[in-house]
């Protein structure tokens, strides 16, 4: 489990959540080369033989899983799965266990896959098979659960209601750390900074800032021609330096050692990635710094309870993406740092996301 991409931090914070509920009674399945650090104690998944690779199964587990459960099943009385593909595949092997099954569906796996065409999809041609096994997840689980509203709604298109109710667990900060914004900058002391930060090795985030260079950069220099823009973030290739070289006032920084410190000169948190459903962790990168955020529509999905708040503002074209960063630089005296974080934190702090995993669980420990 990858804890420096978004799927894995958020694992990490429902991981550590029910470890915070059900202290000494949660244990987790990892591959074996990440058992280590916050996985350290994991239960180490092998790599599969080359036999079992013949398998239809898309993953290493479900065979581990059933031999493991074959002899540790009374010991569990509910089985938590991150994505609805291993949810699909190993649903009715785990029922079967006896064991109940929750599944946090992290985003449309349909719609991912669409969305982010390599060449392990087949350029997208696989769309059969994962609509199958998120479709039996969907409908078998015993409770499903959500980070946006948006992708409950596509669930519901796709594939129409399941037998349980639908629960928003949302995402949360992994940690209970209150940690503190940013210091305030006075905007008349400097030119404007605008960051954008993310694992820059991923096809949606790469997607995303061209598409910023191509339809929007143009309008952010007219609205403030000195503008400065930092791209931050994992493992960046030749596309992302293009935009440095190109582009004046554009800077790349790989691999910060520290986000914060990059952070510290941005003004504004953009983030322009209009791909893929579940919530972009990204956003949270600068609403949890207190910095005002302009985002893509597809990228403010799970955040809708800012919407209407001064320090956020969400794009889908030339127009709109205009009247966001205005609004933003017009407004920024009439909030702080301090107050951007305080917003974010009623949703998205470690607490706040514990609250709502105890209502997601409630009902299947109870019984």
């Amino acid at each position: 489990m990858n804890v420096r991409t978004g799927g894995g931090l958020a694992g990490l914070a429902y991981y550590n959540s029910l470890c915070s509920l059900f202290p000494g009674m949660v244990d987790t399945i990892c591959p074996k080369e990440a058992c280590y650090g916050n996985f350290a104690s994991a239960i180490a998944a092998p790599k599969r033989t080359g036999l079992r690779r013949l398998s239809l199964s898309p993953h290493r587990y479900k065979s581990f899983v059933h031999t493991f459960l074959t002899s540790h099943k009374s010991e569990y009385g509910l089985c938590v799965i991150n994505g609805g593909i291993y949810a699909g595949d190993m649903m009715d092997m785990i029922h079967r266990h006896g064991l109940k099954i929750m599944v946090i569906h992290h985003n449309c796996e349909r719609e991912f896959h669409m969305d982010n065409k390599t060449p392990l999809t087949l350029r997208g041609r696989t769309p059969f098979y994962v609509n199958h096994l998120e479709k039996m997840a969907y409908k078998k689980a015993d409770r499903n659960c959500f980070l946006t509203s948006a992708d409950l709604d596509l669930f519901r298109k796709y594939y129409g209601t399941s037998s349980t109710e639908p629960y928003l667990l949302g995402v949360f900060e992994p940690e209970n750390r209150p940690g503190a914004p940013l210091p305030d900058r006075n905007p008349e002391d400097h030119p404007l900074v605008v960051a954008i930060t993310g694992s820059l090795c991923t096809l949606q985030t790469r997607i995303g800032i061209k598409d910023f260079f191509d339809n929007y950069y143009r309008i952010l220099k007219t609205v403030v021609p000195e503008v400065s823009v930092l791209i931050a973030g994992r493992d960046p290739g030749e596309d992302i330096f293009a935009f440095e070289r190109e582009q004046k006032g554009v800077k790349v920084i790989p691999n910060p050692e520290n986000m914060d410190d990059v952070l510290r000169d941005a003004d504004v948190f953009l983030c322009p990635t209009n791909v893929g459903g579940g919530l972009k962790l990204r956003v949270m990168d600068g609403l949890k710094k207190g910095l005002p955020v302009l985002t893509h529509q597809v990228s403010a999905r799970g955040y809708e309870f800012l919407y209407g708040f001064p320090f956020f503002r969400y794009y889908s074209d030339a127009d709109s993406f205009k009247k966001g960063i205005e609004s933003i630089l017009q407004s920024r005296k009439s909030f702080t740092h301090a107050d951007i974080r305080a917003e974010y934190l009623k949703v998205f702090s470690f607490s706040s996301g514990e609250s709502r995993m105890k209502d997601a669980v409630k009902h299947l420990v109870d019984q």
